[in-house]
Protein backbone atom coordinates (compact mmCIF):
# COMPACT_ATOMS: atom_id res chain seq x y z
CA UNK A 1 0.00 0.00 0.00
CA UNK A 2 1.43 3.37 -0.99
CA UNK A 3 0.25 6.83 0.00
CA UNK A 4 -0.50 9.01 -3.04
CA UNK A 5 0.90 11.53 -3.99
CA UNK A 6 3.56 11.37 -1.25
CA UNK A 7 5.28 8.25 -2.60
CA UNK A 8 5.19 9.51 -6.18
CA UNK A 9 7.71 12.23 -5.39
CA UNK A 10 10.31 9.46 -4.92
CA UNK A 11 9.23 7.41 -7.96
CA UNK A 12 11.82 7.22 -10.76
CA UNK A 13 9.00 7.19 -13.34
CA UNK A 14 7.54 10.47 -12.07
CA UNK A 15 8.68 14.01 -12.78
CA UNK A 16 7.53 16.98 -10.69
CA UNK A 17 6.30 19.88 -12.82
CA UNK A 18 5.04 22.19 -10.06
CA UNK A 19 4.79 21.40 -6.36
CA UNK A 20 3.84 22.91 -3.02
CA UNK A 21 3.78 20.19 -0.36
CA UNK A 22 1.31 17.52 -1.47
CA UNK A 23 -0.37 19.88 -3.93
CA UNK A 24 1.36 19.22 -7.22
CA UNK A 25 1.34 18.72 -10.96
CA UNK A 26 3.25 15.60 -11.98
CA UNK A 27 3.90 13.61 -15.11
CA UNK A 28 4.40 9.84 -15.17
CA UNK A 29 6.09 7.95 -18.01
CA UNK A 30 6.57 4.17 -18.38
CA UNK A 31 7.77 1.77 -21.03
CA UNK A 32 6.93 -1.38 -19.02
CA UNK A 33 3.61 -2.29 -17.36
CA UNK A 34 3.09 -1.79 -13.63
CA UNK A 35 0.30 -4.01 -12.28
CA UNK A 36 -1.47 -4.51 -8.96
CA UNK A 37 -0.11 -1.32 -7.43
CA UNK A 38 -2.19 -0.61 -4.32
CA UNK A 39 -2.63 2.94 -3.16
CA UNK A 40 -4.51 5.29 -0.85
CA UNK A 41 -5.20 8.72 -2.32
CA UNK A 42 -4.65 11.47 0.25
CA UNK A 43 -5.30 14.44 -2.08
CA UNK A 44 -7.91 14.87 -4.81
CA UNK A 45 -6.52 14.06 -8.24
CA UNK A 46 -7.46 14.63 -11.87
CA UNK A 47 -5.47 12.46 -14.25
CA UNK A 48 -5.16 12.87 -18.01
CA UNK A 49 -3.92 9.77 -19.82
CA UNK A 50 -1.79 10.95 -22.73
CA UNK A 51 -0.69 7.50 -23.94
CA UNK A 52 -1.44 3.91 -22.90
CA UNK A 53 -4.20 2.69 -20.60
CA UNK A 54 -4.91 2.73 -16.88
CA UNK A 55 -7.18 0.22 -15.15
CA UNK A 56 -8.28 0.95 -11.59
CA UNK A 57 -10.07 -1.48 -9.29
CA UNK A 58 -11.59 0.11 -6.19
CA UNK A 59 -12.22 -1.66 -2.90
CA UNK A 60 -15.92 -1.40 -3.71
CA UNK A 61 -15.18 -3.74 -6.64
CA UNK A 62 -15.64 -1.12 -9.35
CA UNK A 63 -13.43 -1.34 -12.46
CA UNK A 64 -12.48 1.94 -14.13
CA UNK A 65 -10.75 1.89 -17.51
CA UNK A 66 -9.08 5.08 -18.73
CA UNK A 67 -7.87 5.50 -22.31
CA UNK A 68 -5.86 8.25 -24.11
CA UNK A 69 -7.31 11.77 -23.86
CA UNK A 70 -9.71 10.69 -21.08
CA UNK A 71 -9.90 12.46 -17.74
CA UNK A 72 -10.58 10.86 -14.39
CA UNK A 73 -11.32 12.68 -11.14
CA UNK A 74 -10.76 10.67 -7.95
CA UNK A 75 -11.50 12.34 -4.59
CA UNK A 76 -9.12 11.78 -1.72
CA UNK A 77 -9.79 8.82 0.55
CA UNK A 78 -10.13 6.15 -2.14
CA UNK A 79 -8.31 2.82 -1.97
CA UNK A 80 -7.50 1.30 -5.28
CA UNK A 81 -5.45 -1.25 -7.19
CA UNK A 82 -4.02 0.16 -10.41
CA UNK A 83 -2.57 -1.29 -13.60
CA UNK A 84 -0.61 1.03 -15.90
CA UNK A 85 -0.25 -0.44 -19.38
CA UNK A 86 1.87 1.10 -22.13
CA UNK A 87 0.63 0.80 -25.69
CA UNK A 88 3.24 0.95 -28.43
CA UNK A 89 5.86 0.89 -25.67
CA UNK A 90 4.67 4.01 -23.90
CA UNK A 91 2.44 5.06 -20.99
CA UNK A 92 2.20 8.73 -20.13
CA UNK A 93 -0.11 10.68 -17.88
CA UNK A 94 -0.39 14.13 -16.34
CA UNK A 95 -1.60 14.27 -12.73
CA UNK A 96 -3.09 17.26 -10.88
CA UNK A 97 -3.20 16.85 -7.09
CA UNK A 98 -5.06 19.49 -5.07
CA UNK A 99 -6.81 20.07 -1.76
CA UNK A 100 -10.19 21.43 -0.63
CA UNK A 101 -8.95 25.04 -0.69
CA UNK A 102 -8.51 24.84 -4.46
CA UNK A 103 -12.02 23.39 -4.82
CA UNK A 104 -13.51 26.18 -2.70
CA UNK A 105 -11.70 28.84 -4.76
CA UNK A 106 -12.98 27.27 -7.97
CA UNK A 107 -16.58 27.08 -6.74
CA UNK A 108 -16.47 30.65 -5.42
CA UNK A 109 -15.70 31.86 -8.94
CA UNK A 110 -17.94 29.42 -10.80
CA UNK A 111 -20.90 30.87 -12.66
CA UNK A 112 -23.04 27.78 -12.08
CA UNK A 113 -26.06 28.76 -9.98
CA UNK A 114 -27.66 25.36 -9.27
CA UNK A 115 -26.18 22.06 -8.20
CA UNK A 116 -27.36 18.55 -7.50
CA UNK A 117 -27.50 17.79 -3.79
CA UNK A 118 -27.37 14.01 -3.81
CA UNK A 119 -24.21 12.33 -2.54
CA UNK A 120 -21.24 12.55 -4.89
CA UNK A 121 -20.23 9.30 -6.61
CA UNK A 122 -16.95 7.56 -5.83
CA UNK A 123 -15.26 9.06 -8.89
CA UNK A 124 -16.01 11.10 -12.01
CA UNK A 125 -14.86 9.92 -15.43
CA UNK A 126 -15.09 12.72 -17.96
CA UNK A 127 -14.30 10.73 -21.09
CA UNK A 128 -12.21 12.00 -23.98
CA UNK A 129 -11.59 15.76 -23.92
CA UNK A 130 -9.11 16.40 -26.77
CA UNK A 131 -8.65 20.08 -25.89
CA UNK A 132 -7.28 19.02 -22.48
CA UNK A 133 -4.60 17.05 -24.29
CA UNK A 134 -3.52 20.31 -25.94
CA UNK A 135 -3.54 22.02 -22.53
CA UNK A 136 -1.46 19.20 -21.05
CA UNK A 137 1.14 19.25 -23.82
CA UNK A 138 1.43 23.05 -23.63
CA UNK A 139 1.91 22.88 -19.86
CA UNK A 140 4.64 20.28 -20.26
CA UNK A 141 6.41 22.28 -22.97
CA UNK A 142 6.57 25.35 -20.73
CA UNK A 143 7.43 23.77 -17.37
CA UNK A 144 8.87 20.32 -18.05
CA UNK A 145 12.50 21.42 -18.08
CA UNK A 146 12.26 23.89 -15.21
CA UNK A 147 12.12 23.49 -11.46
CA UNK A 148 9.46 26.04 -10.49
CA UNK A 149 8.19 26.08 -6.92
CA UNK A 150 6.03 29.19 -6.99
CA UNK A 151 2.97 28.50 -4.83
CA UNK A 152 0.73 31.05 -6.53
CA UNK A 153 1.67 29.85 -10.00
CA UNK A 154 0.79 26.27 -9.08
CA UNK A 155 -2.55 27.38 -7.67
CA UNK A 156 -3.32 29.39 -10.80
CA UNK A 157 -2.54 26.44 -13.08
CA UNK A 158 -4.76 24.13 -11.00
CA UNK A 159 -7.64 26.63 -11.12
CA UNK A 160 -7.10 27.15 -14.85
CA UNK A 161 -7.29 23.39 -15.35
CA UNK A 162 -10.54 23.09 -13.35
CA UNK A 163 -12.23 26.00 -15.15
CA UNK A 164 -11.14 24.69 -18.54
CA UNK A 165 -12.43 21.19 -17.85
CA UNK A 166 -15.70 22.58 -16.55
CA UNK A 167 -16.34 24.50 -19.77
CA UNK A 168 -15.46 21.52 -21.99
CA UNK A 169 -17.63 18.83 -20.38
CA UNK A 170 -21.45 18.79 -20.71
CA UNK A 171 -23.78 20.46 -18.23
CA UNK A 172 -21.06 21.68 -15.89
CA UNK A 173 -20.39 18.12 -14.73
CA UNK A 174 -17.22 19.02 -12.88
CA UNK A 175 -18.64 21.97 -10.93
CA UNK A 176 -21.66 19.90 -9.91
CA UNK A 177 -19.44 17.01 -8.79
CA UNK A 178 -17.11 19.26 -6.81
CA UNK A 179 -20.00 21.00 -5.09
CA UNK A 180 -21.51 17.69 -4.01
CA UNK A 181 -18.09 16.55 -2.87
CA UNK A 182 -17.95 19.45 -0.39
CA UNK A 183 -21.34 18.65 1.17
CA UNK A 184 -21.01 17.27 4.70
CA UNK A 185 -21.67 13.53 4.76
CA UNK A 186 -21.27 10.67 7.16
CA UNK A 187 -20.62 7.07 6.29
CA UNK A 188 -21.84 4.18 8.41
CA UNK A 189 -19.01 3.23 10.76
CA UNK A 190 -19.85 -0.47 10.72
CA UNK A 191 -19.81 -0.68 6.93
CA UNK A 192 -16.56 1.28 6.72
CA UNK A 193 -14.73 -0.75 9.37
CA UNK A 194 -15.88 -4.19 8.25
CA UNK A 195 -14.64 -3.48 4.72
CA UNK A 196 -11.39 -1.78 5.67
CA UNK A 197 -10.15 -3.01 9.07
CA UNK A 198 -7.34 -4.97 7.39
CA UNK A 199 -5.94 -1.95 5.53
CA UNK A 200 -2.82 -0.19 6.87
CA UNK A 201 -4.65 2.91 8.07
CA UNK A 202 -4.47 5.16 11.09
CA UNK A 203 -7.40 6.22 13.24
CA UNK A 204 -7.41 9.65 11.61
CA UNK A 205 -7.73 7.98 8.20
CA UNK A 206 -10.81 6.04 9.29
CA UNK A 207 -12.24 9.21 10.82
CA UNK A 208 -11.79 11.09 7.56
CA UNK A 209 -13.32 8.28 5.49
CA UNK A 210 -16.33 8.20 7.80
CA UNK A 211 -16.90 11.96 7.38
CA UNK A 212 -16.16 12.73 11.04
CA UNK A 213 -13.61 14.55 13.12
CA UNK A 214 -11.27 12.27 15.09
CA UNK A 215 -13.07 13.02 18.36
CA UNK A 216 -16.52 12.41 16.83
CA UNK A 217 -15.29 9.19 15.25
CA UNK A 218 -13.92 7.90 18.55
CA UNK A 219 -17.15 8.79 20.34
CA UNK A 220 -19.46 7.25 17.71
CA UNK A 221 -17.24 4.19 17.40
CA UNK A 222 -17.31 3.51 21.14
CA UNK A 223 -21.09 3.94 21.23
CA UNK A 224 -21.44 1.34 18.49
CA UNK A 225 -18.75 -1.19 19.43
CA UNK A 226 -18.39 -0.60 23.19
CA UNK A 227 -14.61 -0.36 22.85
CA UNK A 228 -11.96 1.91 21.38
CA UNK A 229 -11.05 1.90 17.67
CA UNK A 230 -7.47 0.88 18.52
CA UNK A 231 -8.51 -2.16 20.54
CA UNK A 232 -11.15 -3.25 18.03
CA UNK A 233 -8.70 -2.98 15.12
CA UNK A 234 -6.05 -4.94 16.99
CA UNK A 235 -8.49 -7.73 17.84
CA UNK A 236 -9.94 -7.96 14.33
CA UNK A 237 -6.58 -7.90 12.60
CA UNK A 238 -5.05 -10.54 14.85
CA UNK A 239 -8.15 -12.75 14.60
CA UNK A 240 -7.83 -12.59 10.83
CA UNK A 241 -4.12 -13.45 11.08
CA UNK A 242 -4.93 -16.58 13.08
CA UNK A 243 -7.63 -17.54 10.58
CA UNK A 244 -5.26 -17.07 7.63
CA UNK A 245 -2.60 -19.22 9.27
CA UNK A 246 -5.13 -22.03 9.64
CA UNK A 247 -6.04 -21.83 5.94
CA UNK A 248 -2.79 -21.24 4.05
CA UNK A 249 0.97 -20.94 4.29
CA UNK A 250 2.23 -17.36 4.41
CA UNK A 251 5.49 -15.71 5.33
CA UNK A 252 5.32 -13.58 8.45
CA UNK A 253 5.82 -10.38 6.44
CA UNK A 254 3.07 -11.36 3.98
CA UNK A 255 0.77 -12.22 6.86
CA UNK A 256 1.39 -8.87 8.53
CA UNK A 257 0.64 -7.05 5.28
CA UNK A 258 -2.56 -9.05 4.70
CA UNK A 259 -4.02 -7.90 8.01
CA UNK A 260 -3.01 -4.24 7.89
CA UNK A 261 0.39 -4.12 9.61
CA UNK A 262 3.16 -2.34 7.71
CA UNK A 263 5.65 -2.92 10.54
CA UNK A 264 6.34 -6.68 10.72
CA UNK A 265 8.21 -6.47 14.04
CA UNK A 266 5.29 -4.71 15.67
CA UNK A 267 2.89 -7.30 14.24
CA UNK A 268 4.98 -10.15 15.72
CA UNK A 269 4.98 -8.40 19.10
CA UNK A 270 1.17 -7.93 19.10
CA UNK A 271 0.57 -11.48 17.83
CA UNK A 272 2.69 -12.93 20.63
CA UNK A 273 0.79 -10.88 23.23
CA UNK A 274 -2.51 -12.31 22.03
CA UNK A 275 -1.55 -15.91 21.27
CA UNK A 276 1.41 -16.50 23.58
CA UNK A 277 3.58 -17.51 20.61
CA UNK A 278 5.24 -15.80 17.70
CA UNK A 279 3.65 -16.43 14.29
CA UNK A 280 6.46 -18.87 13.38
CA UNK A 281 6.03 -20.76 16.65
CA UNK A 282 2.28 -20.85 16.08
CA UNK A 283 2.75 -22.27 12.58
CA UNK A 284 5.18 -24.97 13.81
CA UNK A 285 3.01 -25.98 16.75
CA UNK A 286 -0.06 -26.35 14.51
CA UNK A 287 1.87 -28.40 11.96
CA UNK A 288 2.80 -30.88 14.66
CA UNK A 289 -0.82 -31.48 15.68
CA UNK A 290 -2.33 -34.76 14.35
Amino acid sequence: MILIPQRLFEDKHVKVILRDGNTAILTKSLNQPIVNRQGYISNHVISIVLAGEQHIRTYDEELIKVYPNELLFIPRGLYYVSDLMPTGGNFRSLLFYFDDDVIHSFLANSKVTSFGKEEAPTYLKLGAVPMMNVFAETLLQIYDNQVVRDRQLLRLKLLEMLHLVNTLVPEQQLADFLFRLTLPKKRRIKELMEKNYDKPLKIEDYAYLSGRSISSFRRDFKTFYQTTPQQWLKDRRLDKAIQLLSEQELSVSSLAYEVGYENTSYFIKEFKKKVGQSPKQYILSNRQKP
